[in-house]
C-alpha cells in the first residue's frame, strides 16, 4: 500500500465519519438516528465499492445493561431507605441489584432482557467475493454504528469515574451486609430505644453497636449518587461515536475499498466482509445476532477482525480477550496483529486484555470463531471516551493513516496463516 493511498484512505475514513456524525449526531442503541447511520454507512459502501450492502434487522432491549444503571443508583437509594423500616426488605432489595448487575451489567448474559420493551436494530455489510468465485476462507472485518450514553462521571473527572463507580457497588454491597447483619442481630425490633445510652452495662454497649450499625447506611448515600449520576439518557449529551466507533466501521470499509479497487492484491479465494454491527453498547446485540444469523457459515477458515476505536496513536494494542465476560481471543491472531504493527513502525504495538465491559470480539470468540479486536485508544479513563467529547475534531489522522496501513496489510497474513493450518 503506498503512502498516498494511505493518506487518502485515512482522510476518506475522517470524511465518511464527519459526513455520518452531521447527519445523525449521537446513534443511541435502537434509535433512530442509529438506523439513519446505519443507512448512511450503507450508502457510503455502495458509492466507495459499489458492492450491494445488506440490512438484517433484529430486536434488542436498549437500556437492559449498562444504560440500566442510573435506575439501580436510584434503587439502592430506596434499599438504604428500607433498611430503617424493615432490614429484610432492605436485604432482598439490595440482594436483587447485585444480581441484576452481576447478569446484565457486569456479564451481558441479557436473561433478563425479557423484561424491556424491544427495540429494532440493525446490522449493516457488504461482501467482497473473491474473482475465482471460489471462496477457501473468509475475514470479517467489523466495527459498530451505535454510540454510547454520556457517562457523565468520566465527562466530569475520568480519574475519579472509577473510584466512584466502585464505591457505588460496594456501598449497595454494603447496604446488603449490614442488613443482613441486622436481621441476624434482630435489630430491626428498635429494642435499643427503650434503654438508656448512659447506663453502662453491656446491654447498653450492645445497643450502641445497633446504633452505630443504623448510622452505616448513611455512608452509602454518596455512591447510590454516584451510580444515579453515571450516564444520562439525554440524547444532547450522549456521546456522536467519532472514535468509538466510527472509526472501526470506516476502517473496514477502507480496507474492502482498496482489495476492490485492487483486486489482484486480493489473495485468491478470500472473501472479504465489510460490517457495521449494532447495539454493541447495549450489551454486543448485533455480533450476537450476526453470530446467530450467520452460524452456518462459521468454520475453521472464518476469520474476525473487530476494529474498535483509533483515535491515540500511542496506544495501539490487540486485545487478547474481555475480563469482565471470562473470554479469550485467538492467540495467533492476537500476535499476528502486534507483529503486523511493529512492521509499519506503530510507536507502542502492544496487548492487553479489556478490563472492563466488553467487545464484539466474544461473541465471534464463543462460536468458535478465530478473532482478535484492534484499537488505539488509551485504556485508561478518559474525557472522551462514551462522551460528548468524543467528536470527529478530537480524531487523530496517524492514527487513522496507521490504522488503514495495519488492516489492510493483516489481510494477507491472515490468509497465509490460513493456508498454514490447514495444509
Amino acid at each position: 500500500m503506498k503512502e498516498s493511498e494511505i493518506k487518502s484512505s485515512a482522510q476518506l475514513v475522517f470524511n465518511n465519519i464527519k459526513e455520518i456524525i452531521d447527519l445523525t449526531g449521537p446513534r443511541l442503541p435502537g434509535s433512530e438516528e442509529e438506523k439513519l447511520g446505519a443507512e448512511k454507512f450503507a450508502e457510503q459502501i455502495e458509492r466507495e465499492t459499489g458492492l450491494k450492502p445488506v440490512s438484517e434487522p433484529f430486536k434488542m432491549a436498549p437500556v437492559a445493561s449498562i444504560g440500566f444503571i442510573p435506575v439501580l443508583g436510584y434503587l439502592a437509594y430506596v434499599a438504604t431507605v428500607l433498611f430503617y423500616l424493615s432490614p429484610i426488605a432492605s436485604f432482598i432489595a439490595a440482594t436483587l441489584l447485585l444480581i441484576y448487575a452481576g447478569l446484565q451489567i457486569f456479564t451481558y448474559t441479557g436473561v433478563l432482557d425479557f423484561l424491556f420493551k424491544k427495540k429494532p436494530s440493525q446490522n449493516t455489510y457488504a461482501t467482497l467475493e473473491p474473482k475465482s468465485g471460489v471462496v477457501d476462507r473468509t475475514i470479517l472485518l467489523s466495527g459498530h454504528i451505535d454510540s454510547s450514553w454520556c457517562w457523565q462521571l468520566s465527562a466530569l473527572n475520568p480519574n475519579t469515574m472509577m473510584i466512584k463507580t466502585i464505591i457505588g457497588v460496594l456501598s449497595v454491597a454494603g447496604i446488603a451486609l449490614v442488613s443482613l447483619i441486622a436481621i441476624c442481630n434482630h435489630a430491626y425490633s428498635f429494642m435499643f430505644w427503650t434503654t438508656s445510652i448512659l447506663d453502662v452495662s453491656s446491654k447498653t454497649i450492645k445497643n450502641v453497636g445497633y446504633l452505630i450499625m443504623y448510622i452505616v447506611p448513611i455512608f452509602a448515600v454518596p455512591g447510590c449518587y454516584w451510580l444515579s449520576q453515571y450516564l444520562t439518557w439525554d440524547k444532547r449529551k450522549a456521546s456522536p461515536g467519532a472514535m468509538d466507533n466510527l472509526t472501526g466501521c470506516e476502517i473496514a470499509l477502507a480496507t474492502v475499498k482498496y482489495y476492490n479497487d485492487h483486486p489482484d492484491e486480493l489473495p485468491e479465494n478470500t472473501r472479504l466482509i465489510c460490517a457495521a454491527l449494532g447495539c454493541e453498547e447495549a450489551g454486543l446485540k448485533g455480533s450476537l445476532a450476526f453470530c446467530k444469523a450467520h452460524k452456518a457459515d462459521f468454520n475453521e477458515h472464518y476469520y474476525s477482525l473487530n476494529l474498535d476505536s483509533f483515535r491515540d496513536y500511542d496506544h495501539f494494542n490487540a486485545v487478547k480477550g474481555d475480563t469482565w465476560l471470562f473470554s479469550k481471543f485467538d492467540k495467533d491472531l492476537v500476535n499476528m496483529t502486534v507483529d503486523t504493527m511493529k512492521e509499519i513502525d506503530v510507536p507502542t504495538p502492544g496487548i492487553i486484555e479489556n478490563p472492563v465491559g466488553g467487545c464484539d470480539s466474544t461473541p465471534f470468540s464463543r462460536s468458535k470463531v478465530k478473532t482478535v479486536t484492534i484499537a488505539a485508544q488509551d485504556p485508561r479513563p478518559t474525557n472522551y471516551y462514551h462522551t460528548y467529547n468524543d467528536t470527529v475534531e478530537g480524531l487523530n489522522m496517524a492514527s487513522l493513516e496507521k490504522g488503514v496501513e495495519l488492516v489492510v496489510k493483516l489481510v494477507p497474513k491472515v490468509v497465509e496463516f490460513d493456508k498454514n493450518q490447514n495444509k
